[in-house]
C-alpha cells in the first residue's frame, strides 16, 4: 500500500473547498456580512472606488461594496468559492488565483480588502507585497483576523482539540500565523511590504444558533481540516470531544435553547 502524504497546504485550500463552499455560506455569512459595512466605512469605500475583494470566499464584501457603487472584484484560490461568488454577486468580477501571486496589474485597486482571509495564507508577508503592488499610490487596505482573546464561534473546534485528537497523515499540519494581537505586531508585517499602519480596532457582532446541535452540525462541515481530522478519529475520541463540547457550550445556552457566542475580530488598516 502506497505512504499516505499531506499535500501542500496551498493544494490543501484549493481544493478543500470544493464540498465545504455551501456550508460556509450558511454558517458563516451572517459574522462576515455583519462586519461588511464596518470593514468598508474603514478604507472609505463608495461610488467609483475601484476594489478588490481578496480570499473572497463568496464574495461577501465585493457584494456589500456592489451596493455602495464600487466596482468590485473579488479572487480566491478555491473555484468552488469563485462561482458562489458568482452566482451571490452577479454583477462582481470574481477570479480565481493565488493572493500571493495576484492576477492583476501594478496599482489596478484603490483598495483592498481581506476578511477573515489572511490567516489561510501560507506566507502572510508576500501576500501583503501583493497588495501593496496592486494598490495605487495612497489606496488603503483593511484586513479583519479572529480575534481569539474575545471571540467564541471556535467552540467546536476547542473542544476537538481537547480531546486530544491524531492527526493522520494524509492532512497537513496547521499554518503558525501571527497573532496580529498588537500594534507593533501589525506594523512589523505592514511596513516590510511598504505599507503604513493606520488603526487596529476591535470588532465583534453576537451570533445565534438555535441549539447546541445546530452549531455544531454547522459549523463542522466548514471546518477545513478539523472537521477531516475529526472525522479521522477513533470512537472514544470523537465521543471526548461532544462530551467536552457539551460542557464548554453550556454556559452559552439562552433560556430558549438558542446558544449566543460572541465572533470577535481584529480590524487591521492601512495604506499605500
Amino acid at each position: 500500500m502506497p505512504e499516505l502524504r499531506a499535500p501542500s497546504w496551498v493544494d490543501f485550500e484549493r481544493e478543500g473547498w470544493g464540498p465545504r463552499a455551501e456550508a460556509y455560506h450558511r454558517f458563516f455569512a451572517p459574522i462576515c456580512t455583519g462586519v461588511a459595512s464596518s470593514v468598508l466605512d474603514a478604507v472609505g469605500a463608495g461610488g467609483g472606488t475601484r476594489l478588490l475583494d481578496a480570499c473572497c470566499g463568496p464574495g461577501y464584501l465585493a457584494g456589500c461594496a456592489l451596493g455602495r457603487g464600487c466596482r468590485a472584484s473579488g479572487v480566491d484560490i478555491s473555484e468552488a468559492m469563485v462561482a458562489l461568488a458568482g452566482r451571490l454577486y452577479p454583477q462582481g468580477t470574481f477570479r480565481v488565483g493565488d493572493v500571493e501571486k495576484l492576477p492583476y496589474e501594478d496599482g489596478e485597486f484603490d483598495v483592498v480588502v481581506c476578511n477573515i482571509g489572511i490567516h489561510h495564507v501560507t506566507d502572510p508577508a508576500r501576500a501583503l507585497a501583493e497588495f501593496r503592488r496592486v494598490l495605487a499610490p495612497g489606496g488603503r487596505i483593511a484586513l479583519t483576523v479572529w480575534d481569539d482573546a474575545r471571540s467564541q464561534v471556535g467552540i467546536v473546534k476547542e473542544a476537538i482539540m481537547a480531546a486530544g485528537p491524531v492527526s493522520p497523515p494524509e492532512l497537513p499540519l496547521p499554518l503558525k500565523r501571527p497573532d496580529y494581537a498588537t500594534q507593533d505586531e501589525v506594523r512589523g508585517l505592514l511596513e516590510p511590504a511598504g505599507l503604513r499602519m493606520d488603526g487596529l480596532t476591535p470588532l465583534e457582532i453576537v451570533q445565534r444558533y438555535e441549539s447546541p446541535e445546530a452549531l455544531w452540525e454547522g459549523w463542522l462541515p466548514t471546518a477545513i481540516r478539523t472537521g477531516p481530522l475529526f472525522a479521522a478519529q477513533p470512537a472514544q475520541v470523537r465521543q471526548a470531544a461532544r462530551h467536552a463540547f457539551a460542557e464548554m457550550v453550556g454556559k452559552h445556552i439562552a433560556a430558549d435553547g438558542s446558544v449566543q457566542l460572541q465572533a470577535g475580530l481584529l480590524l487591521i488598516t492601512g495604506h499605500r
